[in-house]
């Protein structure tokens, strides 16, 4: 080979090294990244249901692959049903307390058991969030926690934002006792909101956002578990028939919402609100979204069986 054969194929090595030693740190400081959103911090301050007056038990519980979860089971009337409330990721169960106070106030009073718990990796969970994925576990032993009280009607609705809206989604279809089921802010695509949540943060990495979706793809397998980063949340939307699904979505609706509202079945609602419960609800729109929720879950999941439950207009 030529002197500049030579120099031609060095510059060539050298730049394919520099490529594949750039490629490595960005995949390092990716999988650090991601590896940090499977604990988030405890909130400093947890605001208490005594606060507002509500008897409470505080329950710790265990899922089946043995995540340490814990809950607070606000008392109701003996006989009636519970709602549970599972928060979206990044929140916890005092979050959702403060936000959705008046409305489990309001429900409280007339009979209803809430429960709201912290999923994995959220609170005081010592075990990481699996980021949607196996959240669903989580949920699940909420329904086998909830139903050991006698004292509640086996009667159980769900209201799950964002990440809870995926494990509801997930579990509810082949749980009996789930008679009504609340999606606020859902979405179908875990590595389309991580990247997002990327960009936001260091909105200079947004040039490279397809590549960064298909990235964090990849790292959805060694950082969770999964087998695949792909829910198919689309097809396990007909198994929650024949259980009427409202579904609570900000204007507009994002695509992935439209696409699950789609492939639900008939009994099924769309609320469109200016926010929802994985946003700010203050003043009057936190009003609007309590009166709105509270007039659905009294019209489908009402106190007691003797009232009669109107069907959902196709």
């Amino acid at each position: 080979m030529s002197e500049k054969g030579r120099a031609v194929l060095k510059t060539i090595l050298t730049i394919v090294i520099a490529i594949v030693v750039v490629v490595g740190v960005l995949e390092f400081l990716l999988f650090k990244q991601l590896s940090q959103y499977t604990k988030v911090p405890a909130p400093s301050k947890e605001l208490s249901p005594g606060t507002f007056l509500l008897k409470v038990n505080e329950i710790p519980f265990t899922a089946s692959d043995g995540a340490d979860l814990h809950g607070w089971l606000i008392q109701g009337k003996p006989g009636c049903p519970v709602l549970i409330i599972a928060h979206e990721y990044g929140s916890n169960r005092s979050e959702m307390l403060g936000k959705l106070e008046t409305l489990i106030s309001s429900l409280n009073k007339q009979g209803y058991w809430i429960f709201l718990f912290n999923f994995r990796g959220h609170g005081q969970s010592s075990t990481p969030s699996a980021l949607g994925y196996k959240e669903q576990e989580d949920l699940r032993a909420a329904f086998t926690e909830v139903l050991k009280y006698k004292q509640i009607e086996p009667r159980i609705g769900v209201l799950g934002i964002g990440m809870g809206a995926i494990a509801a989604i997930q579990t509810c279809g082949d749980v009996d006792s789930v008679k009504f089921v609340i999606l606020d802010s859902v979405y179908d695509d875990i590595p389309a909101q991580l990247s997002q949540k990327i960009t936001t943060e260091y909105p200079f990495v947004q040039f490279a956002e397809p590549a960064l979706l298909y990235a964090v793809g990849l790292n959805m397998r060694p950082i969770t578990g999964v087998k695949s980063p792909t829910m198919n949340l689309e097809e396990m939307m007909p198994k929650l028939y024949p259980k009427p699904v409202l579904f609570v979505e900000s204007t507009p609706l994002s695509p992935g919402a439209r696409r699950l509202y789609d492939a639900a079945k008939e009994p099924k609602e769309l609320i469109q609100l200016g926010e929802t419960a994985s946003g700010e609800l203050i003043g009057e729109v936190r009003e609007r979204y309590k009166n709105e929720l509270e007039d659905k879950i009294l019209q489908y999941f009402p106190p007691s069986l003797k009232q009669q439950t109107i069907e959902i207009m196709k």
